[in-house]
């Protein structure tokens, strides 16, 4: 509300009546850089903290499986380990959130570990999971090259396991 006042120079505004208005002319642009500044940042940060945590969650559901079957169908490209379960963990729970650019990758190697007091051997089991998220905002002409916003970000995750019966770690058992 603009309150006039005369006088004998003429009519002015009332001060109080600006000290109003310029808090929320500051509103807008202060709420543009809230934005800008935190809320975008953490978009970004919770989608990369998404796509990490699902290759994590993949990497030990297939250590898990990797440490209780048999060699032959750990290393199969067929088997559980580097077909069955990426394809059902992308379709399910944490998964499907994961926006990948390919079929995650995945690489099994076992060796020796520790001889017991009668020379029996444990055997170890590795398992090396690769993931390559879609960036966020993959078409940006400006900034480019910022990994899992403006181009493809890797994720690559590797665990080991001893093997619960060390005759399964034997090729054709």
């Amino acid at each position: 509300m603009v309150v006039f006042t005369q006088q004998r120079k003429g009519i002015k505004y009332s001060g109080r009546s600006r000290r109003k208005g310029s808090q929320l002319a500051e509103f807008g642009p202060g709420l543009l850089v809230l934005f800008v500044s935190t809320f975008f940042p953490m978009l970004l940060l919770m989608a990369v903290a998404v796509n990490y945590g699902a290759g994590y969650l993949l990497n030990n559901i297939q250590i898990r499986e990797a440490a209780v079957s048999k060699r032959d169908e750990v290393e199969s490209a067929t088997g559980n380990v580097k077909k069955v379960i990426p394809e059902q963990w992308k379709t399910s729970g944490l998964g499907q959130f994961a926006n990948l650019t390919e079929f995650p990758q995945t690489e099994v190697s076992y060796v020796p570990g520790q001889k017991d007091s009668e020379g029996r051997q444990d055997m170890i089991v590795r398992v090396k999971t690769t993931i390559k998220p879609r960036p966020m905002l993959a078409n940006m002409p400006f900034i480019p090259g910022i990994p899992g916003l403006t181009s493809e970000s890797v994720f690559i995750y590797e665990n080991e396991a001893v093997i619960e019966n060390p005759d399964d770690a034997n090729p054709g058992s």
